[in-house]
């Protein structure tokens, strides 16, 4: 693994454990075993670091926005999407630790994150207009845009109230307790039958979606 590599993944460690705001690039190269003139070389500033871990994330994000054929999608296959994005933001978790405090530092980051917030609810709409057009939910307009809101919210928000209760968000356990809240936020509005309900809520219980 090169050298740039082993810096990011590092850093992410590092942030995701400690937080951004206490961790500094010596540190970092402390825990590298490089001198901080090795990682001035590959990058200039902690700013830097913050920004090319924030593309990471955006990158990974974007891949599964733009990966379900909404023509097609299923309930279940939304919900293991809802999972995969789920498991980016634990990934980065470090991100949306303070979100609004990371825009103020690192203001090169504020119009991606605004553009991705915006993907996803936009992504959630279109998701959300086909399972009416389907008929596998029962929602109007100012539902869905509403439902598409909530869901935006736990992938903010999630992380901060679950630190606040003391649980654990390192653990993968954490994204599937995201997506049960998720299935009871939806699930007065879907219109599938009961056993094809009950699936989908078994498999998000038992961690087999």
């Amino acid at each position: 693994m090169k050298t740039a590599e082993k810096i990011l993944l590092t850093s992410l460690e590092m942030f995701n454990e400690h937080g951004e705001a206490n961790i500094t690039c010596v540190d970092i190269a402390i825990e590298l075993d490089i001198s901080p003139g090795n990682l001035y070389y590959h990058f200039k500033g902690k700013e830097v670091i913050i920004s090319a871990l924030f593309d990471m994330y955006v990158q990974r994000s974007s891949k599964i926005l733009v990966s379900p054929e909404s023509e097609s999608l299923s309930l279940s296959e939304f919900f293991h999407y809802l999972l995969r994005l789920l498991e980016s933001v634990r990934l980065f978790r470090f991100i949306y630790r303070n979100p609004n405090d990371l825009m103020q530092k690192y203001p090169a980051i504020v119009r991606s994150f605004k553009r991705l917030i915006n993907s996803k609810e936009e992504a959630f709409i279109a998701i959300l207009y086909h399972f009416k057009t389907i008929d596998a939910i029962t929602a109007n307009e100012s539902q869905i845009e509403a439902l598409a809101q909530l869901i935006n919210l736990m992938f903010t928000q999630s992380q901060n109230y679950f630190l606040l209760t003391g649980k654990d968000i390192e653990q993968d356990e954490i994204s599937f307790h995201c997506l049960q809240l998720l299935f009871h936020v939806l699930a007065p509005y879907i219109s599938i039958s009961s056993s094809e309900k009950s699936a989908i809520w078994l498999a998000i219980t038992e961690q087999n979606i």
